[in-house]
């Protein structure tokens, strides 16, 4: 039976909805005050979120009203702030989330392909799309649910918001274990120059200005980066600008434009045995010697705030952009290079309507609803090559359509002093249709229904300075490529993802600051992107994951801050079915065992600041039967000086893997090939050097 998908033209009505249903006359809107505190009463004395911050943390819309926070979502949440990510050197801007507590993250190194992220036991392999990506609200992911953020640089960047676990209801899509929410700086009336050069002929200038006269503000952003890279065939090439412009209407109406661009071209070492790694591990194989890829990305974006009443605001944001990645690739000596080509364009609105009160009669009560629509047009398609030249046509060719749409009501409110709740509820919804050009098939999506998933968090403070926190949620996820149309006979369901947490967050005192957290998420038919070229999906049965989170950061003098993360992470396979009963019980592969990261910040002098810190993350499964033995652990320390030559000019020293530590950022195994394990040799010690100008 033929579905029809949903009209552009109906989820627009249904976004604008919230705007038409509040636009009764409201009551004239108090002065508006320019400090961060809600204009309704605070909160009771002791009923703190559970949200942990490490740097500077600058909120960029300080109004009172708009929609709710991540720092008000009660999980385990982390902020990472400006001071701990500007002066930060990385290759891959998914490498800063190395400093978030419970975040591993894998570097492949080839080409176009950079890193992932993995956090609450999901794997960095890209077989499970579980993290929500977002740039300034907009949603970053490809369609696999790859994470990318190769568009921003480290100065640009405001803050990185992390939220683990299954009960924010904001996102549906790809937020499976929770979601990492990225702010680019609205910079005011200031102008910035920073030029970085290092080890591997790194170079990367960066160039911010700011310009706001109380009404209208602009930002402006432009870097570019270029590095040889530690190993042979791999030199990257990256440049990236953006522009924004953000209109204060009057009192009541604010809107905004974005606008982002980003060109990548890179090459591809390949992976190399245990003894070529060993022989030399800055070499590349021979076969790969023209790998590499080229990636392009494009975003334009419409954002609106609306004040209905002091109580009331409503924001929109409207948004298309493109991802187009193009990809050569040669596995071994024995295999053909493919071209491989991913041209994805997203179009999508998100409306949220907030309400924060206390005159109903609970303290500090806000309900939210929102409403998300996202249509993506993609096109996937491979070609055998020759040093890049195309032997024949296309080996797979999909064109298809794919679109979600959400919606969740929440509610908090304090109805004890010592008690603080939040309940909430969403339903998504996917259609779509997809393609096979080759063999003239067309076909629909997995219909699944409504996807219901509730939400229930609560924090409890018997005393100042200590919250009990607890939370449940249910969560979604479905298959990717073709695994997410009905291209076999039997279907192949959303997985339906039910996680719960319990946690204690302290700070006794004003120089003390920690958290512990136990976590279970229970998937009922987990679906993992198959690696055999097909583009297909699988369904791995019943899985569960569990861990603990510990958390810790002291500054007993105003000079030094001590901080560091413990997480351990244990995913294992249920229930796998009849069809693998080899897998029951066994670990689900690329899961490390735990993640580790800390750090001594310490400013003997006011211009001065140094940081020494390292991270660490243990050994991981290759296969799902668990029977290749465990690989991938490390760890590296790294140092950063800065000093402040004068109120303007500031120069940087970092020097990363100071040890010389020697490890494989990635591990992979090649399942077609008996035995073959392959390496990808990080980056050696470096040094770094970079001189930031403010004007």
């Amino acid at each position: 039976m033929k579905r029809r998908t949903p009209s552009p033209v109906v989820a627009t009505l249904l976004l604008a909805w919230p705007a038409l249903a509040a636009s009764q006359p409201a009551e004239p809107l108090p002065p508006q005050q320019p400090s961060s505190t809600p204009a309704q009463e605070p909160p009771p004395e002791g009923s703190e979120d559970t949200a942990l911050s490490l740097g500077e943390v600058v909120q960029v819309q300080g109004r009172g009203v708009g929609p709710l926070s991540s720092a008000e979502v009660l999980t385990s949440v982390n902020i990472l702030g400006r001071e701990q990510l500007e002066q930060e050197n990385a290759n891959e801007p998914l490498e800063l989330l190395r400093r978030a507590p419970a975040v591993y993250v894998d570097t492949y190194n080839q080409g176009i392909v950079g890193s992932e992220l993995g956090i609450r036991g999901f794997s960095t392999q890209g077989e499970t799309a579980h993290t929500r990506l977002l740039i300034d609200g907009i949603p970053s992911n490809l369609h696999i649910g790859v994470s990318e953020l190769k568009s921003v640089f480290p100065m640009e960047i405001e803050r990185m918001e992390v939220v683990k676990g299954t009960n924010d209801p904001r996102y549906g899509l790809n937020n499976v274990a929770g979601n990492v929410n990225v702010h680019t700086r609205r910079s005011g009336n200031e102008r910035k120059v920073r030029l970085l050069g290092g080890s591997f002929v790194t170079l990367e200038p960066q160039v911010m200005a700011g310009f706001d006269d109380g009404r209208l503000a602009q930002t402006y952003f432009a870097a570019y980066r270029h590095a040889n890279g530690y190993r042979a065939n791999s030199d990257t090439n990256r440049l990236a600008a953006s522009g924004k412009w953000f209109l204060e209407l009057d009192e009541r109406w604010r809107v905004g434009l974005v606008l982002r661009g980003m060109n990548l071209a890179a090459q591809a070492p390949g992976y190399l045995t245990l003894d070529e790694s060993r022989l030399d591990p800055t070499a590349s194989v021979d076969y790969a010697t023209s790998d590499g890829g080229t990636q392009r990305n494009l975003h334009a974006s419409l954002h609106v705030d609306h004040d209905f009443s002091s109580s009331l605001s409503w924001s929109l944001k409207a948004y298309g952009q493109g991802f187009r990645r193009t990809r050569w690739v040669r596995q071994s000596s024995e295999s053909s290079q493919q071209e491989r080509i991913e041209n994805e364009k997203q179009y999508g609105a998100i409306s949220v309507l907030t309400l924060r009160t206390d005159e109903l009669g609970l303290q500090g009560f806000s309900a939210e609803w929102g409403v998300d629509y996202q249509f993506q047009d993609n096109l996937h398609q491979r070609y055998r090559t020759r040093e890049r030249e195309r032997t024949g046509g296309p080996v797979r060719h999909h064109d298809f359509g794919f679109h979600s749409f959400g919606t969740y009501v929440q509610a908090r409110a304090w109805p004890l002093d010592m008690l603080k709740l939040v309940a909430g509820l969403r339903v998504d919804g996917l259609a779509g249709r997809l393609r096979d050009r080759l063999s003239g098939q067309e076909y629909g999506i997995n219909d699944s229904g409504p996807i219901w998933q509730p939400k229930l968090s609560a924090v409890f403070t018997p005393l100042y300075g200590h919250n009990l926190y607890a939370n449940y949620g249910r969560t979604f996820q479905t298959g990717v490529g073709i695994g997410a149309y009905q291209t076999q006979a039997e279907r192949l369901a959303p997985s339906l993802n039910d996680g719960w947490e319990v946690g204690y967050k302290s700070n006794p005192l004003s120089w003390l600051t920690g958290r512990v957290s136990y976590w279970q998420q229970h998937a009922s038919n987990e679906v993992q992107l198959k690696f055999d070229n097909s583009g297909d999906s699988e369904n791995l049965g019943q899985t569960l994951r569990r861990g603990f989170d510990v958390e810790l950061t002291l500054q007993p003098l105003e000079p030094l801050l001590v901080w560091g993360a413990f997480s351990r992470h244990v995913s294992e396979q249920v229930e796998p079915g009849p069809a693998f009963p080899e897998r029951k019980g066994k670990e689900l592969n690329h899961v490390p065992d735990f993640s580790a990261k800390a750090g001594v910040d310490y400013r003997p002098l006011p211009a001065l600041r140094t940081s020494l810190w390292m991270y660490a993350q243990g050994d991981y499964y290759l296969d799902k039967e668990n029977t290749l033995g465990q690989y991938g652990d490390y760890l590296t320390l790294n140092l950063d000086l800065s000093y402040e030559l004068t109120s303007w000019l500031q120069v940087a020293v970092q020097v990363k893997n100071l040890l010389d530590a020697r490890y494989s950022s990635s591990v992979w195994y090649r399942d077609f090939e008996a035995d073959a394990v392959l390496y990808n040799p990080a980056d050696g010690r470096s040094f770094y050097v970079s001189t930031t100008a403010t004007f």
